[in-house]
Formats: C-alpha cells, structure tokens, sequence
C-alpha cells in the first residue's frame, strides 16, 4: 500500500515556510544551523494514554531512562564556589553535583556509605560532605576524611571509603550526569548542537532569572508542548499575526548514542491562521515592539521599510540594540536574532537557539507521583566582553497554582505565555484518564508532532532493552 507524502508545513509566497526564509537569510548565511537537516523521521502516530499516569511505567522510567542517559543537572554557576552543591532527585534515584575544586566538578549517589542517609538534600555549601545522622565525613573530592569509632568500621579505609562516583561531563557551562559508567560521551549524546550553538556561546552567558514551577502533568506532558507550534493557533492568540507556526520546520537527528529534535519557529511572519491584513510589515513591528517591552525598555522600534526586506532590517536592528544593551560584541545571523529553533536533547532538555527568547528549560518527574513534574526555565543572558559575570539568579519556586506572570518579573510578558501553556496541562493529564478504553491513545500530526513520537518510541526502545539486559 502506497504511502502518502507527508506534508512539512503550510505556508504561501507572501508568508513562507521557515525553510524557505532560513534559506534566504541575508547576514551569516553559512553559520550551521541554517541548513542542516535531520536524519530521520519517525512514523508512530498512536501513544498510550497510560504512559502518562501508570506508576508501573514511572517506574520503568526511573529505572531505565533517567539512569541510562546524560541528563542536564545544572549549570556551573549555580554552585559557584567550592563546596557548593546541590541534589537532582529522580524517583528513588538521587544524586548530588558539587565543586570540589575551583574548576572541578563531580556528582555522586546521594547516599551514605554508613546506612544510606541522604547526604545533600537541598542547595547547600560545607568545605566537607558530612553525614547529618553520624558524622561520617568526606572531602569535597568524595575521598573519605573521618569516621567517628572508626575503630569499629576496620572493613573501611581510606583506600576503599571513598564516595560511588558516577560520570559527569560539561558542555557550555551547563553540567550533565551519567549513572551508566559505560555510556558514551555526551558529545554523542548533544549530536549537532555543539556546532550549531558554538557562536551562541552558552558558556558566556548567566542565569538573569529562574523559575521553576510544579505542574500537574506528566513530565512528559509538560515537555511535548514545546515540541511542536501547532498550539500556538488555539493558546496563544495574541502571537499568532507575528509568528509562523503553521510555518514551521521540525528535524530529528538520531544518532548510536543520543537524539536531537529541533522545533523551528520563524518570528516577524503572520502565521497562515492570521487574517489577511495581518501583512510582514504589522508583524515586523509587533515583534521590534514585544524586544523593547521586554528586553530594552529603553529603546525605540526601528523605522521599517515596508519595500525592503523586513527581517534584514529588524535582524541589523537587534544586532546593534543587543550589542550595545549586553557590551558585547553580537554577530548572529537573522534567524537566531529573530526566530525561535528549540533544540531537544532526549530525554528531558531543552536548548533555545534564539537571542529573542534565549530559555533553556529542564523537564523533571516528580520523585513519587507520575502526574506531577517540574517545568525549569533559564533566561540566559549574554556576559559583557569586559569579563564580568553578573551572579546567577536563583531559581523562584512556584507551586502548581502560582503564575509566572505574577511572581517571576525577569520573564515579562512572556510569564503570561508560560501561564498559558501551564493552563493547558492538568486538562491534558485528566483528558488522557477519560479517553475512550477500546481506543486509549493518542493521534498525533505527522509532521508538527514528529518529536513527540520519536521520543517515546525511543523511550520504549530504552525500556524494553533495560529490561531485556536485566534478564
């Protein structure tokens, strides 16, 4: 039986698919980003529903996802001095990220040699790691330092006493965890956004805010919004004369060791949902004007010239404003000034590619409850070239029924966007409980939900060869 050819977006002359402008972008048009593409392209329409509320599947999940891959811990600024740290807790897994010298890291199993106590249950900083129920104590290294009566513990030296270490690796200034000591490096697993964002310079960057906010959802639920635009008709209308998201461009790139899944949005472009007196030039200027409002509120929107290219000028526009606003020198093509290309690294990260939204986000299960999560988001600023960094921002805590818009000022308007999408999320948890048991899964698009699909069919790939290994 003949397959259909799938369709990769809906756009016209006066409105193009995001493909198109990329390909027609007029300042740095050999940077990578803007013609590569994906190397696969999955075709697994149907999801069950259950995977997003069974215990026994977070269970699976715990147990052969979130300890099998390299996952996004924190960033380096967040334990700025030696002896910080701070915990990631997994369900029953947990771990703990410390400085243990001015440029070193480690992560070890958050649990203690003696009788298993947790020894980092919160954001804290000592110059030793030190077991609160017995003193037993280690050097911020994970060497063994004393144990009280160590008379009666001769089994253990300092030749064996050390902490289990478990592999952790760095890449633009974020930190990645491992509790699989034979997985392959992370540079497989970040496949081609080393490349893409090198001139991005994540590393020259700070936290200017954080928040991170408990959802009632599925961790999963809460990441598969981002993974694709189609929503923004229906959530957010209020973007939808100056965003391309009918327009846009969806890449998957699999690899032996790790995926990348990119959802490309084109910003000062009416979407094709937008009315016809929605023109380039309006949506020019909505887009110069939300940049002002919210990232240089002391500046002015640019005169556009409704004959010339549109994007050319607001992308010299942004360049200049930005340059000037961080003290620091920004060359960056059109489409990263402008445009929204989020990069996903399986399982659970999220990378913006953007100078107009420049997020990174962290998807997390709740550590007993399959229908809860926490959403994590990162305003990531550039550093000026004068060589200061300003302190990184802690993160706010927000509960399931706080606003973003309300508590986090850092993130502007775009708070009300967050508020949005986090509406949506406790309807999608109890919707999937509701559906019809002859046929309890999802049908999802071919084209603008191909990251979705690829990502649980990976993750039903992992689980099943976890379990067969335990065999």
């Amino acid at each position: 039986m003949a397959t259909a050819t799938k369709v990769k977006g809906y756009g016209s002359a006066e409105r193009p698919l995001a493909t198109d402008m990329w390909k027609r972008e007029a300042h740095r048009p050999e940077h990578p980003a803007l013609s590569a593409h994906g190397n696969f392209e999955p075709d697994n329409h149907h999801v069950d529903h259950a995977r997003y509320f069974d215990p026994t599947w977070a269970q699976d999940e715990y147990d052969h996802i979130w300890t099998m891959n390299w996952l996004l811990a924190c960033r380096e600024e967040d334990i700025p001095q030696i002896g910080d740290r701070l915990p990631l807790h997994l369900g029953s897994h947990s771990y703990f990220i410390i400085r243990s010298g001015e440029d070193q890291f480690k992560a070890f199993h958050n649990s203690c040699l003696h009788r298993g106590t947790l020894l980092c249950s919160k954001k804290e900083s000592a110059e030793t790691i030190r077991c609160p129920y017995h003193a037993w104590e280690w050097n911020a290294d994970g060497r063994l330092k004393k144990i009280p009566s160590h008379w009666d513990f001769p089994e253990i030296t300092r030749l064996n006493g050390s902490l289990p270490e478990i592999r952790l690796e760095r890449w633009g200034g974020f930190l990645f965890i491992n509790a699989d000591q034979d997985a392959a490096p992370l540079k497989e697993a970040l496949h081609v956004v080393p490349d893409h964002f090198r001139e991005f310079a994540p590393e020259r960057r700070y936290t200017a805010a954080r928040f991170r906010k408990l959802v009632r959802a599925n961790w999963k639920v809460t990441q598969e919004a981002f993974q694709e635009a189609y929503h923004l008709y229906a959530t957010h209308p209020e973007a939808v004369p100056f965003t391309g998201d009918a327009q846009g461009q969806y890449e998957i790139w699999r690899g032996e060791h790790g995926h990348v899944g990119r959802n490309l949005t084109c910003s000062a472009v009416p979407s094709m949902h937008a009315p016809s007196e929605d023109t380039a030039l309006k949506a020019g200027m909505m887009f110069a004007q939300g940049m002002c409002d919210w990232h240089y509120p002391e500046e002015k929107p640019p005169v556009l010239d409704e004959k010339g290219d549109i994007r050319a000028q607001l992308g010299h526009w942004h360049r200049e404003v930005a340059s000037r606003f961080y003290g620091r020198a920004i060359d960056l093509p059109d489409a990263v000034m402008l445009d929204s290309p989020l990069y996903f690294v399986y399982p659970h990260a999220c990378f913006w590619l953007s100078e107009a939204v420049p997020f990174v986000y962290q998807f997390l299960p709740h550590e007993s409850d399959p229908e809860m999560s926490y959403f994590d988001v990162r305003l990531l600023l550039p550093c000026p070239d004068d060589g200061s960094v300003p302190p990184a921002a802690p993160a706010i805590e927000l509960d399931a029924d706080q606003s973003v818009y309300a508590h986090c000022p850092g993130f502007g308007f775009l708070g009300y966007i967050f508020d949005q999408d986090m509406s949506n999320m406790p309807l999608i948890q109890k919707g999937a409980h509701a559906a019809d048991p002859e046929k309890p899964y999802t049908r999802l698009g071919a084209y603008q939900e191909m990251i979705i699909q690829h990502w649980n069919k990976v993750m039903d790939e992992q689980i099943a060869k976890g379990k067969a290994a335990r065999v």
